[in-house]
């Protein structure tokens, strides 16, 4: 079955924010809020304006609302973000909204909180994790520090795997597929956002060219062979593309 729930928004929001469990809770609530806001703009323009009109309507306005909310939101909690970020989040209300336009949910909003939670509780669950395994807090309050600590897990590496992993254990329990999500959409943005190296002998503009079409050459040919991969049901699509880009950014930054 078809997910109701913005999967490609959720997956970027965590790759982004799962850091800690404040960031997760509260990102996990703006994601929520801006595809119900794409819905009800779909739902309130399509019989009054174009389709190109209320593609673009959504779009931009989820898009600035979502960007909005977030800037407000972590402000609001003390939290800075920067304009690159800020343009990520712009991205987030983007991918809501193509969820969205891409979609028919008949304004089933009861499903559409119905599946989100479940993304969005599992987030939070692995948001803490990984702020207890980066330096021994949960949700900003310190309770034990161990030398098996690691600022690693706070990397966008782990970003990759924890939104890997609550959406494949969101479709375990729901008994839904990803198959028809499209990584490329948030995996392009994020690898020009987050590079994985730099190659810093080749200059500014080249050694980006070079990282970010190494990046995406590596990721296209996983993605190919993961057509071919025997997983799971609810590793299938996104979720195993998520976790395969999480495993090359790891691998990249070595180098």
């Amino acid at each position: 079955m078809k997910v109701k729930y913005p999967a490609e928004a959720f997956a970027l929001g965590l790759i982004l924010f799962s850091g800690g469990m404040k960031e997760a809770f509260l990102s996990g609530i703006l994601v929520i809020l801006s595809v119900v806001l794409a819905e009800f703009l779909k739902n309130m323009l399509e019989n009054a304006v174009s389709l190109w009109s209320l593609r673009l309507s959504v779009c931009i306005g989820t898009g600035a609302v979502c960007a909005s909310a977030f800037y407000l939101g972590f402000a609001a909690v003390g939290t800075e973000i920067s304009i690159q970020l800020w343009i990520m989040t712009f991205i987030i209300g983007l991918l809501a909204a193509k969820h969205v336009l891409m979609n028919r949910l008949e304004a089933d909003y009861d499903g559409i909180f119905w599946e989100s939670a479940f993304v969005w509780g599992l987030g939070i669950l692995l948001a803490a994790a990984r702020e207890f395994l980066t330096g021994g807090s949960i949700f900003g309050y310190t309770l034990y520090q161990a030398s098996f600590q690691a600022k690693s897990f706070g990397s966008y590496i782990f970003g990759f795997l924890a939104a890997g992993m609550a959406l494949a254990f969101t479709n375990g329990i729901l008994k839904k597929k990803c198959t028809e999500s499209q990584i490329w959409f948030l995996a392009i943005p994020m690898i020009v956002f987050a590079r994985p190296f730099e190659m810093v002998s080749f200059g500014g503009i080249i050694g980006a060219a070079w990282t970010i079409g190494v990046s995406c050459i590596l990721f296209f040919s996983v993605k190919k062979t993961l057509k071919f991969g025997r997983t799971g049901s609810a590793y299938r699509g996104l979720p195993a593309e998520l976790l395969s880009l999480g495993f090359i950014y790891m691998i990249l930054s070595i180098y």
